[in-house]
């Protein structure tokens, strides 16, 4: 019983502090204060949408080099277009 009850306060404190660590790693990374409006925003969105656009240029440039259907080539050039109007409206939603 005893044993058992050091590990379950060992075991707590051991997560207590994985999270307390962590906590300002994802506050950082997400969120950014703009003096500029007085409000928080949030800065996953955009970040997210640029490596979204990253990764549709490069499937096209993939696709394109192994000599891909004309429909898949447009699919791939409207998702670009789409995350970067996703993109422009995040901006313009920042302003």
């Amino acid at each position: 019983m005893n044993g058992k009850l050091k590990t379950l306060i060992l075991g707590g404190f051991v997560s207590g502090a994985l999270l307390a660590s962590t906590t300002p790693v994802f506050a950082r990374d997400y969120w950014h204060w703009s003096s500029e409006h007085n409000r928080w925003d949030r800065r996953a969105d955009l970040r997210s949408d640029y490596h979204d656009l990253e990764q549709a240029k490069w499937q096209l440039e993939r696709d394109r080099d192994h000599h891909a259907s004309r429909e898949t080539l447009r699919n791939d050039e409207g998702r670009i277009k789409d995350i970067e109007h996703d993109i422009n409206t995040d901006r313009s939603d920042l302003r």
